[in-house]
């Protein structure tokens, strides 16, 4: 209870003014109070009671949701979300970088590489999805990422491990764990290294090995005078090593610098050889027959057109290109000298300097790749050719004639005089193979000879009555090679 006292005037005063002989009467009334309140009703503390209340709630919560940040899951989703973003300083903290696999020249694994790569190139992924999460043992776990590519979706497992240091002295610092990946190039000599995401690297002539962070790099193959820079995105997120093809690419200085070196073996090497059918490890003709005679090798056109650079398993620079060529020999009781022809494909193995090429050996290729028939090559420009040559033919006054398809029924002969009948090419086709270059007009032709055999005069026809006149275009014109007999 609280006491409020009420103070009033006596009633008795003497000329109003109170007597100091007696002291005025003070009367005093003591009044009734409301009763004091239990400590639990008093306001001040209910309200505290609800704030702690709800702040026990409110970090029940919060623990809750601090603790799903710091998950496997989670480090995974973080990490996968800096990369595509591009942040290198969250991916960074988010990882541990192991030791490489296999043994290489040089690593591009740290931080500022990371950065380097993430500027470069993103990952080829559009979205991911954490499909599942296998714990190892107490500090590893290993999550399953469905990742979606512009390519379509791959599954990857990726490795978590937990540190030995807590996040805020209470949470898992769980961080992705990233195996390098080791990147084999092959270079050839006279190449000047490479550049990954805009760091220049020297790499001796042959393989080499260089170690990167298992994301998107750029890789480019250093420009010289001769070979022009050739850059390729290598995506390595989520794969093992790889070999990194390089496919050369020639300067316009590089490209006359191959013509000539082309030019120049198929004249000094190949054009020397006598064989019907030379070593194919040095040049890329061939008869395909058994031939007993030496002879001589002649280039039809440039074999230089549509020249293309590529490379070997070795990383050796090749030439790439299309030959036409013909060997000519000369056989006992043949008047004039015979001829071969082929062509196809050819790879010229090369060695390069700062400022040159130069041809080592030739091998016959395996271009599959049709030729397209020449427009100015018409069968009535063949057609023109082959009429000519069969008329020179008949000028010979020989037996067996060189290149020409006529035959006589005797042998023997003596005084030997061929007449050519109408047109040989009435009716007469053409036929062209895309994979050598050959022209091969086929047709009938009537050719009647007068001779002598032991002394005693004949009139007769050449029994053979067909023949495949086989002619290559040389970029300007059709060149005979030669005239055949033909079954049919």
């Amino acid at each position: 209870m609280s006491a409020d006292i009420d103070v009033k005037d006596s009633p008795q005063t003497e000329n109003g003014a109170a007597s100091t002989a007696a002291a005025s009467a003070v009367r005093v009334e003591l009044l009734a109070a409301p009763a004091t309140p239990k400590i639990w009703q008093r306001r001040w503390l209910q309200l505290t009671v609800v704030a702690i209340a709800v702040a026990i709630i409110a970090a029940a919560v919060g623990d809750n949701v601090l603790a799903r940040q710091y998950t496997p899951e989670a480090a995974v989703r973080s990490y996968l979300g800096a990369l595509h973003s591009g942040d290198a300083t969250t991916a960074w903290n988010g990882i541990y970088v192991a030791r490489p696999t296999q043994a290489a020249a040089t690593s591009l694994t740290d931080e500022a590489a990371l950065r380097a790569a993430l500027d470069s190139a993103r990952p080829n992924s559009t979205s991911y999805q954490v499909t599942r999460t296998t714990n190892a043992d107490s500090s590893h776990a290993i999550v399953g990422v469905t990742v979606s590519t512009s390519k379509g979706s791959k599954q990857i497992q990726m490795i978590v491990e937990r540190s030995a240091s807590p996040r805020l002295l209470l949470f898992p610092d769980w961080r992705v764990v990233l195996t390098p990946v080791v990147l084999t190039f092959s270079m050839p000599k006279g190449a000047n290294g490479v550049s990954i995401d805009g760091k220049p690297i020297a790499l001796a002539a042959g393989k080499s090995q260089v170690a990167v962070l298992p994301v998107a790099h750029r890789v480019a193959f250093n420009s010289t005078s001769l070979l022009a820079e050739q850059t390729v995105t290598v995506d390595a997120f989520g794969s093992g090593g790889q070999a990194i093809a390089y496919q050369p690419q020639l300067t316009s200085t590089g490209m006359q610098a191959a013509q000539a070196a082309v030019k120049t073996y198929f004249e000094s090497v190949c054009a020397k050889q006598t064989g019907a059918n030379p070593d194919h490890a040095i040049c890329p003709q061939t008869t395909l027959t058994y031939l007993p005679y030496s002879g001589s090798w002649q280039v039809i056109g440039d074999p230089t057109q549509g020249l293309t650079v590529g490379a070997d398993q070795n990383g050796n620079v090749l030439l790439l290109g299309r030959f036409q060529m013909a060997f000519g020999y000369g056989e006992n009781g043949m008047s004039g000298i015979q001829h071969v022809p082929d062509g196809g494909a050819f790879n010229a193995i090369v060695t390069l300097t700062d400022s040159e090429i130069k041809v080592t050996s030739m091998t016959r290729g395996t271009n599959t790749i049709a030729l397209d028939r020449p427009a100015a090559a018409t069968d009535q420009a063949a057609f023109d050719v082959v009429a000519k040559a069969m008329a020179k033919c008949a000028t010979v006054s020989a037996e067996k004639v060189a290149d020409c398809p006529q035959a006589a029924p005797d042998v023997i002969l003596d005084k030997v005089h061929w007449t050519l009948n109408g047109d040989p090419t009435s009716g007469a086709t053409v036929k062209y193979d895309a994979s050598t270059g050959l022209f091969d007009v086929h047709g009938n032709f009537s050719m009647g000879v007068t001779y002598t055999w032991f002394g005693q005069a004949r009139s007769r026809s050449s029994y053979i009555t067909h023949y495949d006149a086989l002619l290559f275009w040389d970029g300007q014109a059709f060149r005979l090679i030669t005239i055949s007999g033909a079954q049919s």
